[in-house]
């Protein structure tokens, strides 16, 4: 009769000990809803509309303009990239300015603000990122962008690599020393 007690008592805690165990199961795939309902999601729809380029950080603090000091946003340091901007329209289409610039070969310090390209292609959103489709010189190019999206911005990270296509760096110049910039567009008013 014990050895009956025993094993009822150790089903009954084995019972309890799986209720609670799935509980915290329930629980736990609660939050994680509640998680991803309150990510933000980028639609076509947030995307459409004119955007003015307002911030373009560094991941390192540069002096451009040989004022004393530096600073990590390159519009700081330059009106080099003042024009730039991007126009979405609905129809699946894309106009951007592109404003570059070019460091003079010598010692590094003298750069040059070139004449603006547009340029024009198709563009989409899919899992959060924006995709580009613009055709420069006869070549075609597919820029793919994680976005992060704010309230009246959205911003995305340029590598060194996506960034020699809008600065001519020979190298040893006060920009040399940037990896990656993070450039933040806000709704054109």
């Amino acid at each position: 009769m014990i050895r009956i007690m025993n094993v009822t008592v150790y089903c009954c805690l084995l019972l309890v000990g799986f209720a609670f165990q799935s509980c915290s199961k329930e629980d736990i795939s609660k939050e994680s809803q509640l998680k991803i309902s309150n990510a933000t999601t980028v639609t076509t729809a947030d995307m459409v509309g004119s955007w003015d380029l307002t911030k373009m950080m560094a991941d390192v603090e540069v002096d451009l303009d040989s004022t004393p000091g530096g600073s990590k946003n390159l519009l700081d340091e330059t009106d080099c990239f003042n024009t730039r901007s991007i126009t979405f329209m609905s129809d699946s289409t894309f106009v951007s300015n592109n404003a570059m610039m070019t460091f003079e070969d010598g010692d590094g310090d003298d750069f040059t603000c070139l004449s603006d390209r547009m340029d024009s292609g198709s563009w989409y959103v899919s899992d959060n990122k924006l995709v580009l489709e613009l055709t420069i010189n006869g070549e075609t190019f597919i820029h793919e962008k994680a976005i992060d999206l704010g309230s009246g911005t959205f911003a995305f990270d340029v590598t060194k690599i996506e960034s020699d296509q809008y600065v001519n760096d020979p190298g040893n110049t006060r920009a040399s020393e940037i990896r990656i910039l993070m450039l933040e567009y806000t709704r054109a008013k």
